[in-house]
């Protein structure tokens, strides 16, 4: 009796250890990249779509929502204009969906994130993300963020116009042609603006 005790007790635990390592349909996380390589796309891809392909390969610094086996990960990219934007940046929260086997970034959603110096992630105030139709009336408000360095941005590109809706005072404190970040948010409000943004209108990311 205790043999078969012992057995369905294992079993139980080999499952649970399984479901625990299962990849999720959705993942998010702070990604470090390792490579990104340009694809040629198949046939099937340019009928529809004049996107660029890459493959990218990250390392996940910190898994924020869903599960994934390993410490690094690769996915495919398509994008309009060119070289993903999120490549330029050493840490960004991602967003990856699991189809046919192979994981796929959610085009264009991505937060460059930094540490702070009590140890924890959190992004620059991002207008987009509070400015999107559904974020409209959202109850999450930018906060000072103690960054463990400088978070700053080159605006010389940037029309005066193009500035106050960017990166607009006090969020940023604008000095020449560098805005500094002074206010932002933490990955769980970073993560919720996207979710109830442009996601929630994708219907991606909602049962997370």
């Amino acid at each position: 009796m205790h043999k078969f005790i012992l057995f369905f007790i294992s079993l139980f635990l080999s499952s649970q250890l399984l479901a625990e390592t299962e990849d999720s349909e959705y993942f998010v996380f702070v990604g470090k990249k390792i490579s990104l390589t340009p694809v040629t796309p198949k046939l099937k891809e340019n009928k529809s779509s004049f996107d660029s392909k890459f493959l990218a390969k990250y390392q996940i610094i910190k898994p924020y929502k869903g599960s994934y086996h390993g410490a690094e990960i690769e996915f495919t990219v398509f994008d309009h204009y060119g070289v993903p934007q999120f490549s330029e940046y050493d840490h960004v929260l991602l967003y990856v969906v699991l189809h046919d086997g192979k994981y796929y970034h959610s085009k264009y959603q991505f937060t460059p994130v930094y540490k702070t110096k009590s140890g924890v992630w959190a992004g620059a105030y991002a207008a987009y993300d509070y400015t999107h139709s559904n974020n409209a009336n959202t109850t999450i408000k930018p906060v000072k963020i103690d960054f463990y360095s400088p978070v700053e941005f080159d605006i010389s590109g940037y029309e005066k116009e193009e500035v106050e809706v960017w990166f607009p005072q006090p969020y940023y404190n604008i000095s020449g042609n560098r805005a500094t970040a002074v206010y932002g948010n933490y990955l769980n409000e970073l993560f919720f603006l996207k979710q109830q943004g442009v996601l929630k209108a994708r219907g991606d990311f909602q049962q997370m």
